[in-house]
This record gives C-alpha cells, structure tokens and sequence, in this order.
C-alpha cells in the first residue's frame, strides 16, 4: 500500500488530490479528498440520489470505469488528449488513480485553460483547443463536463497540446452514452458546444 497521506499533493483540486507516484516521477495517483466520497457527497444531497448506493455518486469509480471503456478502443492517438492510464494502486488514502504525469517542454507544470484564457490566447493555443475539441467528438471522450478548470494546455516544441486530466467519465444515471454511439456523438457535441461557450466567456474582452 502506498503512503501518502504525510506527502503533499502537486495539486489540490476540487474532488482529488494529485500526488507525484512515489516509485514513477513521470506518473500521478489520483486519490479522492475525504469530503468528497461517495459517501460525504451522499449525505449532503437533497434530491433523489441522496438514496441511491454510495457507490453512484463516487467519482473516483466512474473514472475508473470510464479508462476501463477507453481502454477498450485506446490507441495512441487517445492518449494525446487523455493521460495515459496506468491502472489503480491502494494507499493510504483510498484507491488511487495512476496516470502519466504532464509537464511543458521547459519542464514546468502546464496551466488549466482557466487559467490561461483569462490572460487571453493566441493562435497555437486556438489550434491546440480545435485540436483537441476536434478529437474529443471523434474518439467520443466522455466526460461528466468539459471544463475549462479540467482541460490543460501542455507546452511543447511545436505549440500546445491541450488534454482532459480530470472529469472523465459518464455522468448519466442510465449510461446511454457509454453503450450506444448514436448517444455518445450527441452528447459530446453538446459538451462541445458548452465547452466553446465557457471558453469565450473567460477570454478578456
């Protein structure tokens, strides 16, 4: 079992801390913040999956489930836009995700789009964003949404490599969009679309 829990994390997001794996530096493990599990997110609901298994509302298993179906049909063309998956490790702190570990060019940690669209953009970064949006429809990338605080932009010799490092997976209580690729192709445009709309709004005027 890997020790985690006295390490600090390279990244505190809003569901996980992310830690360097300490036996791979060029891999992460994922692991889910204690106030949000299944279960704490189970007592704080208001709504109906309040009473569903906490298991439903456990982000860490619907993406670990969503890199199992992406593992399915991967070739290396996915993992341009997705972290290569390096399956899941028991620590201390939970199960834990494994994944390449992203870093620019000069060695640096990449910025999340958020981040970097509110100082504005340029045109590597646009056609690193087409890129990646183009690929996001053609190789049906679910996500539970596609947002900018989850999508990096990896600096690299010959311009940006953008990539969905977090919120992976399928949000719907019937995964249609995981069985039927007439559902997926439709729900990834509208994320698409959505996703286009957030990205314009951080872009200073």
């Amino acid at each position: 079992m890997l020790k985690l829990k006295n390490s600090r994390p390279l990244f505190v997001g809003g569901t996980r801390y992310v830690f360097q794996h300490p036996e791979h530096a060029n891999r992460c493990i994922k692991v889910l913040r204690p106030d949000r599990t299944g279960t704490a997110r189970k007592i704080l609901r208001k709504d109906f999956k309040r009473h569903l298994p906490a298991r439903f509302l456990d982000d860490q298993l619907k993406e670990i489930k969503a890199y199992r179906e992406l593992l399915s049909r991967a070739s290396e063309t996915l993992w341009r836009y997705v972290p290569r998956y390096h399956g899941t490790e028991e620590t201390d702190m939970g199960v834990g995700i494994v994944t390449q570990l992203m870093r620019n060019a000069d060695g640096s940690w990449p910025k999340n789009l958020e981040q970097i669209l509110s100082n504005g953009t340029d045109p590597a970064l646009e056609a690193g964003i087409e890129e990646f949006v183009d690929a996001v429809g053609k190789l049906r990338i679910l996500s539970r949404d596609l947002l900018p605080h989850n999508i990096i932009a990896v600096k690299e010799d010959s311009g940006y490599r953008v990539m969905l490092v977090d919120g992976i997976g399928n949000a719907e209580l019937i995964p249609l969009s995981t069985w039927s690729g007439f559902f997926a192709r439709r729900k990834t445009q509208r994320k698409i679309r959505r996703f286009r709309q957030r990205c314009a709004l951080l872009i200073p005027s």
